[in-house]
């Protein structure tokens, strides 16, 4: 039997004789190391360890995954911040610099002139579709390359030729949509071009996602000859400046010069900040719910070790017997906490991470994401670390109360360790909890959501623990109520609750902080799943209209009533103004940043109208249909939050250099993505008579029939946008199917890890509950009213948790949802109560049947299976 080992029931490891591991123990720090490893190889089998591994695994690849991600799209915007945004600086304007302007411009920078247009281009089969066309000069782009197949310069792309033609560069996928060739002739506005080359590469394109069709490129001259550039047309005209110098600096002096002009100034600076400051929202709502699994998964592990310790109550008795001391138990136990949080980490990491990696070089040709794997050493590195020192945080306790067991309570085992924590182990339970914080902060992009979330825990924790109190109180004060005369199963199951030794505050502190993270973090993804899967609607008008001109309305109209399956047709106007102030103060000379900028900000006005876009008044109200008045206004929440406008304020807009004023008298959102004519404010009927020169609409049509209606109205009136919603939509349902899917999985991992948790909760009561019940089975009582008790004890704990988690985590979930991500809450709140209920009732009833079938068994055996588990 030398140098052989023998297998503890818990599957631990010691050497065959006394003298040997005396020697181990009191030897080197690398004979402590042996001896670890072979304990922990030996416990491999153990369900309490592979519990801990899970939870940490499925916490730390969520997380990894979120950080992962963030860091890449991050990365992928920093590198091609100038090519995305075409240069340092856009000078914006829906009509063309003066020459004054235009002079200054190239003298004191290098600048590039871009206009862009949508509109409609036919082909000679008479198919019509809506382009984003764009003119270019040479200087185009100045950052990056535009790259042409076949290939040649932009100036060869779009030149008028010897042919007498003018040239254009189309975009493949509308190539190969329309079946367009090299060489085939296209028809935009009055103008007939060819197509001389398709467009490879265009830098600036990748964030803009075709939302006003697919790119054509032309020269300006060609763009002056189409009849498209009439007063009313929505033109915009972008000035893209690339500089050696300072930013500001340059903008300054623009101002100074030019103090008058009504163009929108926007640095590469100010677009970083703004997507830099959404994707930061979004990965914080992520990161958030990836830190709530992994607390979670912590409260998993503080219930596995101390099921994992259990197993070694005679191991320890036999190693404190022999003489090793505090310093080298703990340095045991402490040690296989840290090799199982590395690699139970270090898998999660690279799992998520490879996620991570793997969906942005699938979206990279795409999206300007970076693929370079040196950009996820950080996020792994703390992903990691949090993990480790998660697995730390959450054991010291466990560890502490076990290793400061004496042998001879070890030996008799089946008690569970109720002292107080050694103050060696509150240190560094302490310590590595405010390392866990630290990380946390540097993890979540935004430092105060960290700080709030850490605050919230906390407080959650002080609210279970007094309620912990509380029911301890009120348990025993009850349990001697005359109602428990002659009923012995409930008054076991009332003794459970406060007796010493007790199960409640493991189960209610680890089951109610998961239950209520995992409540609150299923109420954000649902609301924002609700949101995604409404934002589309089922039924959404075929045809959506821009641009028709006044004297057109008539005959447009017509013409769509005439269309083969129309069914219904609304237009309404639409007027670009500017609001300049609110309550009498200038916005330009606002102290506030945010209404400073907006002055020179068009809106899209038009009157209240069906049909046009679904929108729903959260603020104020609307006005009577027959309303005669003063004007009134309403204005779509986003734009009024940004303003920090309420309801009352009196607010100016200059249009065509005329002002018109009104009272805000309602705020309200948009309720679907319809037609994405996304009006900022509606004035009541009447107010906009002076202005309008055009208009849009809606066409409702039978199945199939819009892309001839389409190709139909594109023939009589090419300046008119026509845009088929149903390919929009469809678009748009593909790009919300795979977010909501996205969530769903982060909700099926926060599911799992707190399954995993309460699994884990029961198993740490396991040893308690068996030797208390086989204790009484054997002083004869009936079998029936232990089985009873057991399951009465877990119903009230049941009830108890369902009550609380879905009231604590349907506060904290409406409290984000409302004033964070800023969705609508109302049409999921149920959903808490119900994932709270399903939840514990798996896991508790199969506590409970596990434990009711194990005490079926003979007392004799029950007893045995006690005090061999320990």
């Amino acid at each position: 039997m030398s140098g052989a080992t023998r297998r503890e029931p818990g599957g631990g490891a010691l050497a065959s004789s006394a003298h040997n591991t005396h020697f181990s123990l009191m030897g080197s720090v690398p004979s402590l190391w042996r001896f670890l490893i072979a304990d922990l190889r030996g416990s491999l089998s153990l369900r309490a360890l592979w519990v801990f591994c899970s939870c940490l695994f499925l916490g730390i690849t969520l997380i990894a995954v979120c950080a992962g991600s963030l860091q890449l799209v991050r990365g992928g915007l920093e590198n091609q911040a100038r090519l995305l945004f075409g240069g340092d600086v856009r000078v914006s304007d829906r009509q063309p610099v003066t020459d004054e302007q235009w002079q200054w411009l190239n003298d004191n920078a290098d600048v590039s002139k871009f206009i862009e247009l949508r509109t409609m281009m036919g082909t000679g089969t008479g198919q019509f579709t809506v382009v984003e066309l764009q003119s270019v000069d040479d200087r185009y782009p100045l950052y990056g390359e535009l790259i042409f197949s076949p290939q040649m310069s932009v100036n060869d792309a779009v030149r008028f030729s010897d042919e007498g033609a003018w040239g254009a560069a189309v975009d493949p996928v509308l190539a190969d949509q329309l079946g367009l060739e090299v060489g085939d002739d296209v028809f935009i506005g009055d103008l007939q071009v060819k197509v001389r080359a398709f467009i490879s590469v265009q830098p600036d394109r990748s964030l803009r996602a075709d939302v006003n069709g697919p790119p054509v490129l032309i020269a300006e001259d060609a763009l002056s000859e189409s009849g498209l550039l009439v007063p009313t047309s929505l033109v915009d005209y972008e000035y893209r400046v690339r500089l050696d110098g300072d930013i500001n600096s340059w903008r300054d002096a623009l101002r100074d010069e030019f103090p008058l002009a009504g163009w929108e100034v926007r640095s590469v600076e100010e677009r970083g900040e703004s997507i830099a400051e959404r994707l930061d929202q979004v990965a914080s709502v992520l990161l958030l719910i990836g830190c709530s699994t992994v607390l979670i998964g912590g409260l998993g592990v503080a219930n596995s070790i101390g099921a994992y310790l259990q197993t070694k109550y005679k191991s320890l008795a036999t190693l404190q017997s022999l003489g090793a001391r505090q310093s080298q138990v703990s340095f045991v136990y402490i040690g296989q906490v840290l090799v199982l949080g590395v690699f139970a980490s270090a898998l999660g990491g690279l799992t998520g991470l490879m996620i991570a990696w793997g969906t942005a070089f699938a979206l990279a040709n795409g999206l300007p994401v970076s693929t370079q794997l040196s950009g996820l050493f950080t996020p792994a590195v703390l992903s990691v670390l949090f993990g480790v020192i998660c697995a730390l945080a959450f054991s010291m306790p466990a560890i502490g109360r076990t290793l400061d067991m004496r042998p001879g309570v070890l030996i008799r085992g089946a008690a569970m360790p109720q002292g107080d924590i050694p103050r060696s182990y509150k240190w560094l339970a302490a310590l590595s909890a405010l390392c866990l914080v630290l990380v946390l902060i540097a993890l979540i992009p935004d430092s105060k959501i960290g700080v709030y979330f850490v605050t919230a825990v906390l407080l959650l924790l002080l609210i279970l623990e007094g309620l912990v109190r509380g029911v301890k109180f009120i348990a025993e004060r009850i349990s001697h109520h005359s109602w428990f005369e002659g009923r012995f199963a409930w008054r076991l199951a009332m003794a459970g609750l406060h007796r010493p030794g007790t199960s409640l505050r493991p189960m209610l502190i680890s089951l109610g902080t998961a239950l209520t993270l995992l409540v609150g973090s299923t109420l954000v993804i649902a609301a924002t799943i609700h949101t995604l899967n409404n934002t589309v609607p089922e039924r959404a008008p075929a045809l959506a209209f821009y641009d028709i001109q006044n004297d057109q309305l008539d005959s447009f109209v017509g013409t769509v009533e005439s269309l083969p399956g129309f069914q219904q047709v609304a237009t309404t106007p639409l007027v670009l103004g500017r609001l300049r102030s609110v309550n009498g103060e200038e916005l330009v000379n606002s102290s506030d940043s945010r209404r400073a900028l907006e002055a020179n900000d068009e809106h899209k006005l038009s009157y209240r109208s069906k049909g046009i876009d679904n929108t729903e008044v959260i603020r104020g109200q609307w006005w009577l249909e027959d309303y005669q008045g003063k004007p009134l206004f309403a204005m779509e929440d986003r734009e009024a939050d940004q303003l920090g406008l309420q309801v009352g304020d009196q607010l100016r807009f200059e249009i065509l250099g005329q002002t018109l004023e009104a009272e805000l008298a309602a705020i309200y959102e948009q309720a679907r993505l319809e037609t994405r004519f996304w009006l900022e404010g509606v004035f009541t009927d009447g107010a906009l008579e002076p202005f309008i020169t055009r208009h849009i609409g809606t066409a409702f049509l039978e199945d199939g029939s819009d892309v001839n209606a389409m190709n139909a109205i594109g023939q009589s009136f090419p300046n008119i946008v026509t845009i088929r919603t149903a390919k929009a939509l469809e678009s748009s349902r593909q790009i919300l199917g795979n977010a909501a899917k996205a969530l769903a999985f982060i909700a099926i991992v926060s599911l799992a890890a707190s399954i995993l948790v309460m699994a884990s909760v029961v198993a740490v009561n396991r040893v308690r509950q068996v030797y208390e019940s086989s204790v009484i089975y054997s002083l004869g009582g009936r079998m029936s009213e232990v089985v009873k008790s057991v399951a009465y004890e877990y119903l009230l704990l049941g009830s108890l948790l369902v009550l609380f988690a879905t009231a604590m985590g349907t506060l904290g979930g409406w409290f984000v949802i409302t004033y964070w991500i800023e969705l609508p809450a109302t049409e999921v709140w149920h959903i808490g109560l119900i994932v709270a209920t399903s939840a514990s009732f798996v896991c508790l009833a199969s506590g409970a049947l596990w434990m009711i079938r194990t005490l079926r068994a003979s007392p004799a055996s029950l007893l045995r299976a006690a005090l061999a588990a320990s």
